[in-house]
């Protein structure tokens, strides 16, 4: 799950091809004042990967220039070598509503509906009888994360069904979400209350 975790992390930011320079891209910023000036960039450079990128503080110490960055800076960002690369301007800076949940993930396209509803059944019954959610993802995920702990996370960045779900549940609770159009079918539990964090706003460029 965690290659479906990084998707749903990524699927708001890459729009499509992007060929452009960091060069490029930092020309392009530079003329850029206001965040309402995103849709006109999009619609002049419809093949470039251009997106509004909300990086939240508290996640980011691998990132001291973003951290002390000031409005209209220009910085370049990439979480880790295998992710896209992007020179961003900053816009704002703004608070952010988070959410934090941990996960149990089954694919409807390595088991059948019937299988993944016995198995989350006897994961809610394990769970209410006092087994801990962490031994339970460590027996039961199917995607590599033993813990299912998934980071704090802004409405938005979730597939909708999920982000609908986990969104205003209380701390402690314990559900189903069932995401049928890709074929996932997660165990959830909210395991904190939403909080507020401070975020850097940015429209970004995707560059090769």
């Amino acid at each position: 799950m965690i290659k479906h975790i990084v998707a749903l992390l990524f699927s708001f930011i890459i729009i499509g091809a992007s060929g452009q320079t960091l060069k490029q891209a930092t020309k392009v910023l530079k003329k850029v004042n206001s965040l309402e000036e995103f849709e006109t960039l999009k619609g002049k450079y419809p093949d470039w990967n251009i997106t509004v990128d909300k990086t939240i503080l508290s996640d980011s110490s691998d990132f001291p220039e973003i951290v002390k960055a000031k409005k209209g800076d220009i910085l370049r960002k990439q979480w880790h070598s295998n992710t896209p690369t992007f020179a961003m301007k900053v816009m704002k800076m703004d608070s952010t509503e988070l959410c934090k949940v941990k996960y149990i993930v089954f694919s409807g396209r390595e088991y059948s509906r019937a299988k993944i509803d016995s198995i989350r059944k006897v994961i809610l019954s394990k769970y209410e009888a006092g087994e801990s959610f962490e031994s339970l993802a460590a027996q039961y995920h199917t995607d590599g994360n033993k813990t299912g702990d998934l980071q704090w996370f802004p409405k938005g960045r979730m597939v909708e069904e999920f982000d609908s779900a986990v969104w205003n549940r209380a701390k402690g609770e314990i559900f189903t979400v069932d995401v049928e159009r890709n074929m996932w079918y997660y165990v959830v539990l909210k395991t904190h209350d939403n909080k507020m964090e401070k975020t850097v706003v940015s429209i970004r460029i995707q560059y090769i």
